[in-house]
């Protein structure tokens, strides 16, 4: 999945509108710690995998630094 490397970090949103874009169909997966939930607000993508026909994005959330 190296084609889709420079997708890893960005905020969900951007990298759904990239498979928008590329007519691919994709699933999303979210990770959810259980500590600090109200400070963790920024989706970003983690990973990446490739599946039959489509991809799976797995998302995590980050607090957003400049709060």
């Amino acid at each position: 999945m190296k084609k889709y490397y420079n997708l890893l970090g960005l905020h969900t949103n951007e990298v759904e509108n990239f498979f928008k874009k590329e007519n691919k169909n994709y699933t999303i997966t979210t990770i959810k710690g259980y500590k600090d939930e109200e400070k963790l607000i920024v989706p970003r993508v983690i990973k990446i995998s490739a599946l039959d026909n489509s991809v799976e994005i797995i998302q995590t959330y980050f607090a957003d630094s400049l709060k």
